[in-house]
This record gives structure tokens, C-alpha cells and sequence, in this order.
């Protein structure tokens, strides 16, 4: 017998039930994240999160996460949620429905008219072709947005040149890998790790550095202290004069492509007027840091929270926009106008 429910456990079967779904369909095709039970129970720990779990008796069969969050599109407020980690065993994909009918239920129930999450773009791989199924069959209830991209810095130019999926990406990371993994600054005095007491700070010129970006996230004390002081994240904090002037704040997660990297994806950024030298050697700072502790890969979404400027100047590549975000609507439609500038964070 098949049920659908709130999860309750240490998410270490929702790890295996991650990679034993996403390994076979992607490994080795396409770039695929691999999260580990840590990394689960830090996304589960947060403010009003639930994972919506599809059991087959007491086997796991899939799952998906909520992230509540006060989005403003313009100068208008709305309850929505983040979601991710829609998994479903491919011998059991008839619970597939179900289960977003349940998560649907549960935002109905928390007053969520709206949730987004990311979609890969390629027509031929089951996710893309699951969401454009549904998005044809439910058009109420699912619509596709805006596409998206990364920026991306290689740190280990010879496990890329192995691990890379395309012929392009492992030929480039040997002939310019040298190359795109330097850095034009190391270690800057002015930058130093964050610390509990610069909460605060942080939130002040979070919500500073998003007033003007059309769709922006909120973030509640609790949110934000759980993003930058979790054991699988790491933020590092510009400081002078005694004053938190900048933020960077990223979290480790493993990447399989032909083998698996080890890889930071950079979640959030703000500053509160630092110049572009500055911001330059804030994100040079936190390459350096994690090419020391032996990471591979280090990204971030191409939105208007990353500084440009300073992403060139660090030699990070924009890749093209493999992924669309999708918004799933929970009581019918909502008018959403598509943003210029946009901030969220992939959860």
C-alpha cells in the first residue's frame, strides 16, 4: 500500500533515494547533485520546512521539499515557498501526482498561493519532460518563467578535464584550466569568517543590497542565522572600521558529472557599497579559502545579487541557461510579471 505524508527521520533515506533515482538517469549524461544526509537535515532544519514523503510500505519511494519564504515582486509582499528535490522512484511514478497534489495541499494549508523551483531545460530528460506533461495537462496549476544560468570557476583544472560531461568542458579545463583557476587577489586582510554577532550586520545590508531587484526573497532572522551558520555553509564577511560591509555565504555539496567534485555553490551575496577592487577580492578570498580545502568547482546563479564585475574578474565563466524556473500555483494561477532583476537561492 501506497502513503503519502509528512516526513519524519534523518533523511539519510532521502540521500539514497536521491542517488539511487538520479544516478542511472544523469550520471554521466549531465551534471547531477548528489546530496548527503547532512545536507538534508540542514535543509529540513530550517524555519517551517517540510519534505512531503511517498512511502511503499516503509521503503521510500519519493519526495520533495518546501521552503517557506515572503517573496516581493515590486512593492508587493507575497507568501510562497522554494521547492526542490522532487524524487520519484522510477518504478513507482504513479505517486508522482499524488504527491504534488499533497504538496499542494500542504501550501494550502500554510497559506502559500505559489512555490518555485528549477527545471532543466533538456527535452529529453525525464524531468523536463514530467514538468511540460504536467504544465500541458494542469496549466493551472504549473507554468514555466524565466530561463537560468550560471557562473562557473573551475579550482582543479585536472579532475575537471575527468570529470566534465561534454568533450568541450574536459578538452578546455586541460588547454585554459590552468588559467581559469587563477585568481587575481589571495587572501585580503578586510575579510575574515563570519562570526554569530554579525547576524545583524548582515541582515541589515542583505535587505539593503535587495531593495532594488524586482523579485527578491525575504529573510527572517531565522532563515538567514540558519543560511550562514550551518555546519555544511560557509560565509566569509568584508569588515572595516569595525562595520560588516560585505557578505558572501555558500554551502558545499558533491556534483557528479563522469566522477563525482566536490563543489560550492555560492547562495547569497550583498554589500553595502564596497568598490569593484573590493568585491573582486572578497570572492578572491573565498576561491583561495576553498581551493585550500580541496574543492573542485565553485558557482553561483547568474542574478542580479552577483556582482558581475567582480565574477569576470575571477575568471568565472557564464554558462548558458540549462534550467528554467517553474512556478507551481497552489489554488489557480497567480499574476506573476516576469522580473528584469531577480534574487533567490537554489535550495
Amino acid at each position: 500500500m501506497q502513503d503519502i505524508e509528512l516526513y519524519r527521520g534523518d533523511f539519510e533515506d532521502v540521500a539514497e533515494l536521491t542517488r539511487r533515482v538520479w544516478l542511472p538517469e544523469y550520471g554521466g549524461k549531465t551534471w547531477v547533485a548528489l546530496p548527503d544526509g547532512p545536507f538534508f537535515r540542514w535543509q529540513g532544519a530550517q524555519n517551517g520546512a517540510r519534505c512531503v514523503a511517498a512511502y511503499d510500505g516503509t521503503k521510500l519511494i519519493g519526495s520533495t521539499f518546501s521552503f517557506p519564504y515572503s517573496l516581493r515582486i515590486g512593492s508587493s509582499v507575497h507568501p510562497s515557498a522554494l521547492i526542490s528535490g522532487f524524487t520519484v522512484d522510477p518504478d513507482h511514478r504513479r505517486v508522482a501526482l499524488p504527491l504534488l497534489q499533497r504538496l499542494r495541499r500542504h501550501h494550502e494549508e500554510q497559506g502559500i498561493g505559489f512555490s518555485l523551483g528549477v527545471v532543466l531545460s533538456d527535452p529529453t530528460s525525464i524531468s523536463c519532460r514530467f514538468w511540460t506533461k504536467y504544465a500541458e495537462t494542469f496549466p493551472q496549476n504549473f507554468r514555466f518563467l524565466f530561463p537560468i544560468g550560471y557562473w562557473v570557476k573551475v579550482l582543479a583544472p585536472r579532475r575537471m578535464a575527468r570529470a566534465g560531461v561534454k568533450a568541450w568542458e574536459r578538452t578546455a579545463s586541460r588547454a585554459l584550466g590552468g588559467l581559469l583557476s587563477l585568481t587575481p587577489h589571495r587572501y585580503d586582510p578586510d575579510v575574515r569568517p563570519y562570526q554569530a554577532g554579525d547576524l545583524q550586520q548582515c541582515a541589515q545590508i542583505l535587505d539593503k543590497a535587495s531593495s532594488d531587484i524586482d523579485w527578491a526573497l525575504i529573510w527572517s532572522a531565522e532563515h538567514l542565522q540558519n543560511q550562514l551558520e550551518s555546519s555544511v555553509s560557509g560565509t566569509f564577511v568584508f569588515e572595516r572600521d569595525g562595520r560588516v560591509r560585505g557578505m558572501v555565504n555558500y554551502h558545499l555539496l558533491l556534483l557528479q558529472g563522469r566522477e563525482p567534485v566536490r563543489t560550492a555553490l555560492i547562495d547569497l551575496w550583498a554589500d553595502d557599497g564596497l568598490t569593484g577592487a573590493q568585491r573582486a577580492r572578497l570572492l578572491s578570498h573565498l576561491c583561495t579559502d576553498l581551493r585550500e580545502r580541496d574543492v573542485d568547482l565553485v558557482m553561483a546563479l547568474r542574478c542580479a545579487m552577483m556582482p558581475a564585475g567582480a565574477f569576470a574578474a575571477n575568471l568565472f565563466l557564464p554558462t548558458p541557461a540549462q534550467f528554467q524556473m517553474g512556478a507551481l500555483f497552489t489554488g489557480g494561477p497567480v499574476p506573476l510579471p516576469l522580473p528584469k532583476t531577480w534574487s533567490l537561492v537554489m535550495m
